[in-house]
């Protein structure tokens, strides 16, 4: 299989350096000019759902336009889907209301921590045999849940994407989420150290650590919009460099299985590269006819069922060998 290659997924992480390079500009050059006209949230930015978000989530079904693979994977995708629509029924009608709309804020930043964090283990200890231990695998799980906690409490105090108030007193949650920060430091630092002596790759367990604290402190210093899209443009180009894999992988040994593919003319080619604009195409003729309700389908069933999808023992890894237990989740 055709995996990203581990300096793709490296130099995602730069937009990190390079945000901070833009605030550092900004508040010693520029008096600050950029946080005066940079709105507060990515939704007032034109186009920006066209490219985040929704793209990448309706990505990550392509693949099962190949009807073999969506067998391989209906035990994964079965449970989801149902369990996705039954959420999005009780929670479309209360779509607008902060606590639903937490309630989603914290599921999205729960998987898009989640996503990053699960690469960077694989990367640094997938093949250690260290995660088998009990106390290093305790590790491992407290620092994700420790990321994903500060996801979540950063998240609610600048309202998600859209910028919404859903809490009373967000300073205390952006404290928060720097308490639980600070805790997951050390955990960082403890797990990049056994990655060193078993001869991983701790960059990327390094790089996240480091981009979800600059995230923190752009939002801490008046830039939410530079925090919230620093960690989108992250996980969703992530996620699109092991979608752009899986389809040309499967091209190349089974040209033409993808039904959608096929339709499209990219039959025995590289459907790789075209898989972020037709997912973004397809978000804009379908947003405006679509019920909130459906969407939110989508989403679920992504969130539900991602991590399962990719994990090291997953059909959808299967083709890559143990090559990919070195780039992805690793459970």
């Amino acid at each position: 299989m055709d995996v990203p290659r581990r300096s793709w997924l490296l130099a995602v992480y730069l937009a990190g350096p390079l945000m901070g390079a833009a605030v550092l500009l900004d508040t010693t050059v520029l008096d600050r000019s950029l946080r005066t006209w940079t709105p507060a949230s990515p939704a007032l930015i034109p186009g920006y759902a066209l490219v985040f978000g929704m793209p990448h989530i309706l990505a990550s079904f392509f693949a099962f336009a190949d009807p073999a693979q969506a067998r391989a994977c209906a035990p994964v995708l079965r449970p989801s889907l149902g369990w996705a629509a039954l959420a999005a029924l009780a929670v479309a009608p209360f779509v607008g209301q902060p606590s639903t709309d937490s309630l989603v804020v914290g599921w999205t930043m729960v998987h898009v921590v989640g996503q990053q964090s699960g690469l960077a283990l694989g990367q640094a200890l997938g093949r250690s045999g260290l995660l088998g231990s009990k106390a290093w695998a305790l590790a491992a799980h407290a620092w994700r849940a420790l990321l994903a906690a500060v996801g979540v409490a950063a998240g609610l105090a600048v309202g998600g994407e859209a910028g919404w108030t859903l809490v009373d007193t967000p300073a205390n949650w952006l404290q928060a989420a720097g308490v639980l920060l600070c805790l997951s430091t050390p955990l960082a630092a403890l797990l990049a150290w056994a990655a060193r002596q078993c001869g991983g790759d701790l960059r990327a367990l390094l790089a996240l650590q480091l981009t979800i604290a600059g995230a923190w402190a752009m939002v801490l210093a008046g830039y939410p919009l530079l925090g919230i899209v620093l960690l989108r443009l992250v996980h969703d180009v992530s996620a699109f460099l092991f979608y752009a894999s899986l389809a040309n992988a499967r091209e190349a040994t089974h040209p033409g299985a993808n039904r959608l593919y096929r339709l499209l003319g990219l039959a025995g080619r590289r459907p790789g590269p075209w898989l972020w604009p037709l997912a973004s195409l397809l978000v804009l003729l379908l947003a405006p006819v679509v019920p909130v309700a459906l969407s939110l389908w989508l989403v679920f069933a992504h969130y539900l069922a991602e991590h399962r999808l990719w994990r090291h023992d997953s059909p959808l890894r299967q083709p890559a060998g143990a090559t990919i237990q070195a780039h992805g989740h690793r459970h």
